[in-house]
Formats: C-alpha cells, structure tokens, sequence
C-alpha cells in the first residue's frame, strides 16, 4: 500500500466552505432609500442636434471627396485661379450639379453652426430653440444668395453684360462652397476642443469669413473692370450696397457682441 506524503494535503479532509448566504446583506440595514424602483437612463446634457450637423457636414464631405475627388479639385483650383471668362468654369461650378448642391449645403450648415457657436459663447439670448435658431439663420443665408444670384443676372440681363454677371454669380457660388469646407474644422474644433481658449477658433472663423468676402469682393472689381460693357459707376453702386454694406454691418454685430 502506497504512503501519503504528509506534504501534500488530503482534499477528502478538507473541511466545506462557510454557508455566506447566512450572512448579512451590506445592502440591507442602512439609512440610503431608494429613489426609484426601476433602473434610470442617465442622459447628459449635450446638444445633440449639433452632432447631428456635425456628423451630416463631416459626412457630406467625406462622400465628395471618396466619390467626386476631381470636381472637388477643380473647385479648389477655381477659388485661386482667375479664370472669370471660362466655359469649363461656369459649367464645372454651377448650382445644379451635385458638387456644387452638396457643398452649398455644407455653407447653410456650418455658418448657422458657427454664428450659434458665437451667441452661446457671448451669453446673447435670441429668445429661440437651437433648431430654431439654426433653421432661421439657414433659411436667411438661403433667401440673401438667392435674392443676390437673382439680382446679378438680372441686371446682366438689363444691361446686355450678360456674360460677366454669370462669371460673378459663379465666382460667387465658389466662395460660398470653399468657405463651407474651410468652416467645418472651425466647428468641429471650436464644439470639441476644450483645452483651447474658445476665442482663438471664434477670431479664426471671423477671420475666414471676412478674408473670403474681400477676395470675392476683389473678384468682382476684376471682372466689372476687365469689361468695357460694364459700367463703373454701377459697379460701384452693385459693390457698396450689397457687398460692402452688409459686410459693415455683420463686423460691427461681431465687435459688439464679443467684445
């Protein structure tokens, strides 16, 4: 018969383990009441409706650039390449194609979202829910470029200078879609970003939007003086009230709202 090594315990004499479910609950017995019978859902206080804009305008661009990367090219070479009196401009950046549709969309959703951003930072209150105040602002960008397009190939029509109000109206709709693209990491910097002071992604945005109204301004005394159909003195009447004024008045609202 074999020796047990007394090293090695007998697990038959090991003795069974304490019965715990004798033991007191330490969720009984103490001053803490519940609440609620049923287990809550804790939702934080995020706007979600700026996310949704977000992941809509940082989808919408990723769509361009996997699918139409070329056109997505060429309109980036037709914000800083003169080309005013081109065919292949006025047909390339036209409002009808899906490009310049999508990209004009991408303009009504990152302005609003950025003038939000600077009236929640500036503590003004518009008296208006988010989506109400994101749907008027957008609405508002929507009627101004519309009433604006309307006036430019209106007066060409009038004035026989037909030719350079679609290359201004075209030149228009470049810098309206680039200051889209170049507006949508302000966003998304200026929502996400907290360890950086606020105001420095605020200035840069003010930064682009006036940099890209005087380079469409330039655009247009370019074009009104290459022309010897256009009259001088009704381009400078066009430009001062309905390029320069408003452009006045929209830094004098962000001066004394920020400062």
């Amino acid at each position: 018969m074999p020796e047990t090594n007394p090293a090695i315990p007998d697990t038959m004499s090991v003795l069974p383990a304490a019965d715990t479910t004798l033991a007191p609950s330490i969720f009984q017995q103490h001053q803490l009441q519940p609440r609620h019978a049923k287990p809550i859902i804790h939702l934080t206080g995020y706007d979600y409706l700026v996310a949704i804009i977000l992941f809509v305008s940082f989808g919408t661009f990723v769509w361009l650039y996997v699918s139409n990367a070329k056109k997505l090219n060429q309109l980036v070479k037709g914000f800083y390449v003169n080309r005013p009196g081109g065919q292949q401009t006025r047909d390339e950046y036209s409002a009808s194609n899906r490009v310049g549709f999508l990209l004009s969309l991408l303009f009504l959703f990152t302005i609003p979202l950025f003038l939000g951003q600077v009236t929640e930072y500036s503590g003004i209150d518009l008296r208006m829910s988010r989506i109400a105040m994101y749907s008027t602002i957008s609405i508002g960008l929507a009627l101004m470029y519309l009433v604006k397009y309307i006036t430019i190939r209106l007066s060409g029509f009038i004035f026989k200078v037909g030719k350079e109000a679609q290359d201004y109206s075209t030149a228009m709709l470049i810098f309206v879609n680039m200051l889209g693209l170049f507006m949508l990491p302000v966003v998304i910097c200026l929502e996400f970003v907290k360890q950086v002071n606020p105001l420095v992604f605020i200035y840069t945005g003010a930064f682009f939007i006036a940099g890209f109204l005087c380079m469409r301004l330039l655009r247009g005394i370019v074009i009104g003086f290459s022309s010897n159909r256009v009259s001088k003195f009704y381009l400078f009447l066009y430009l001062c009230t309905l390029e320069i004024v408003p452009f006045v008045i929209l830094v004098k609202l962000f001066m004394r709202y920020t400062a």
